[in-house]
Order: structure tokens, then sequence, then C-alpha cells
């Protein structure tokens, strides 16, 4: 183990790092890097760069430097817990646990991170969400009896059997709509996009996302018209993406009057796109703003019904922008529309 005790010269510690290390770093199932004794990261795991932990190959995280700073002062193996953001704006963090260890005398640092905060938070979202789930179920289950009750009442009247009939149509439609909601924000929940996170083209979500909308909007005489498109990618899950921004262009729909438009463009300001889906629709009371991207939240409940809504649409839009680093907004005044931006930082270009 003589790589030990060589002097701090960065490319003779890359070079002595041994290669069963590095294969072994390589093959566990959670992140990790090592800090040279002048900070420089010689070594990382592939998905370090989405943890914002790094920045031109040095530590970014203040509290990790702390707990590097005590593992070469003192010796000893530290342990514990940081909160980091997951991307550049919004409200989205994730708590990693670290252990940082010692591995040279001169002062190299090996840095293992393990994403446990973020199963504590699923599982807690989880229970959380199976409580609103089975109140929600109960609406639509106890249409379906009654409306099957009164048909066994009437079956030998044929119009009120097709009336009842039609009902019942209606809420199962409305029962399936939501168990695929439920489905869609089920998987949002149990997965991290950044774990398995590839660079996607804007222009390629807005498109696919604006095509499984045309039947919609052509039943409803409202033209979907795309603006600027700003040639830009960003890091993440395509299929998540394309839901978060197919729900908005959707929602501009079901809230739209016959004969209106719904507009999507892009703004690129800062390193930030915007994805901005405006409508002609009723618009938004400012003292609902706040509420409307919460789980089952109906501004107009009776609207929501007919229509289809499940109440979930916005709040997938919000899961998808915060897990993807970014943020959603909006902006509405009564009677005039709404605009919605799904805001996302822009793909770091690799370094060759």
């Amino acid at each position: 183990m003589g790589w030990l005790n060589k002097k701090p010269d960065e490319t003779v510690e890359l070079n002595l790092i041994p290669s069963s290390l590095i294969a072994t770093l390589n093959s566990l199932n959670r992140e990790s890097l090592i800090i040279s004794t002048s900070g420089k990261i010689l070594f990382s795991t592939e998905k370090i760069a989405l943890l914002n932990l790094v920045n031109e190959a040095k530590v970014s995280s203040e509290e990790l430097l702390a707990m590097v700073r005590v593992v070469r002062r003192t010796g000893a193996t530290q342990e514990g817990s940081i909160e980091v953001a997951r991307g550049p704006i919004g409200q989205g963090k994730r708590e990693l646990q670290i252990t940082a260890a010692l591995i040279s005398q001169d002062g190299m640092v090996l840095v293992i991170i393990d994403d446990e905060g973020e199963k504590q938070r699923v599982d807690a979202v989880r229970r959380d969400f199976i409580t609103n789930i089975s109140h929600e179920l109960k609406t639509p289950i106890q249409a379906l009896s009654l409306n099957a009750d009164a048909l066994l009442e009437i079956k030998d009247e044929p119009e009120r059997v097709v009336a009842f009939a039609n009902k019942i149509k209606m809420q199962t439609s409305r029962l399936n709509d939501l168990v695929r909601e439920i489905i869609n924000l089920s998987k949002l929940q149990d997965s991290d996009p950044l774990d398995m996170a590839h660079e996607i083209e804007v222009a390629d979500v807005i498109r696919e996302a604006i095509n499984q909308c045309e039947v919609m909007a052509e039943a409803r005489k409202i033209q979907v018209a795309v603006g600027d498109i700003d040639n830009c990618t960003v890091v993440g899950n395509r299929e998540q993406l394309v839901m978060a921004v197919h729900n908005l262009v959707e929602n501009a729909i079901n809230y739209s009057a016959e004969g209106t438009h719904v507009s999507v463009s892009t703004k690129v300001d800062d390193n930030i796109v915007e994805i901005l889906v405006k409508d002609q629709g009723i618009g938004i009371l400012d003292e609902n703003l706040d509420r409307i991207f919460e789980r089952f939240y109906r501004v107009d409940p009776a609207r929501s019904r007919a229509t289809g809504g499940t109440g979930l649409g916005l709040s997938i839009v919000k899961h998808v922008s915060k897990n993807h680093g970014g943020e959603v907004k909006v902006w509405s005044a009564l009677g005039v529309g709404s605009t919605f931006a799904i805001r996302l930082p822009i793909a770091k270009e690799k370094v060759e």
C-alpha cells in the first residue's frame, strides 16, 4: 500500500489509485468520488454530476467540504446527511447520506453517497397518497353502485335504462381516467428521473405532447399553435417530460372556449428554458393560484366533472418539474386566460 504515502501531486495521486478500488466503486449501487489533497476530484462515478455536488472538477457543496475538512483534520471517518438542491431553480431538494474517509496520509479522501433521504421521502408521499386515493375513489364507485341499483329497478323501462346506462358509462370513463393518472403519479413518485437521465431535445418533447392532444383539440374546435421553439436540450426522463407538457396542453384545451386557440412556445434565459403554454380560457382567481398544483384540488369541481378532470394533472406537472431540478409557474387573469411555464435547467455542454 505504498501508494498511500506519496507526495500530494495530483497526477501521481491519480495514477496511484488502484484499478481494483475504481472497479469496486463502480460496482456499488451508490455514488462515490475521490478528492485530492488540493481539492480536485480525481475520480467520480457517472451520476455524481446529477447530484449538484460538483462544479468544474471541484466539490461545490459547502456542507460536503466541511465534512472533508474534518476527515483530514481528525483522520476519522465521518458520517452524516446533507441537503442539496435538485437544480439551479425551484424548491426541489435531495437529502444525501454521506460517508467520508481518509485513504492516504497526504489527505486524499473517499466519499460514498447514498440517497436514503429520497427513499424516506417516497415512503412518506406514498402513505399520504394512499389516504387521498381512498377518498377520491369513493365518489365514482358509489355512483356506479347507485346507478346499477337503479337499472335493476327500471329494467322494463327501455328509455330510462339507456339514460342510466349512459351515466354508468360516464362514471366508468371518469374512474378509468383517475386510475390512469394514479398510475402515472405513482410511477413518478417511485422513480427519480435523474437516476436514469438522458439528454432530451425540448422541441421533440413539445411535438409529441401536442400530437397526443390533437384529437381532443379538434373535438373542441381549438387550434393549438406552435410558436418559437428554441433548439436546446435538458437532462431527464423523456416520458415524464412529455407527460408534463401534455397535461398542460390538455388542461388548456379543457378550460378554453370553442373557437379559441392555445399556444405553445419556449423562451431561454440564463441557461433556463421555459416551456410556455398559453390559453384563452376562463382564468384563475388569485386565491386559487397557490393551490392548483395540489393533488385533487379543483378550482371548479362542476367543470372538472364536465371535462373529465381528475384533479391530478397539474400535480403531475409540478412533480415532474421539481424532480428535474426545475419548477412550474402560472400567470392568470379572469376572462383573459392563463399561461403556465415549465422551467428547466438546460443541459451543460460536455467537456471533452
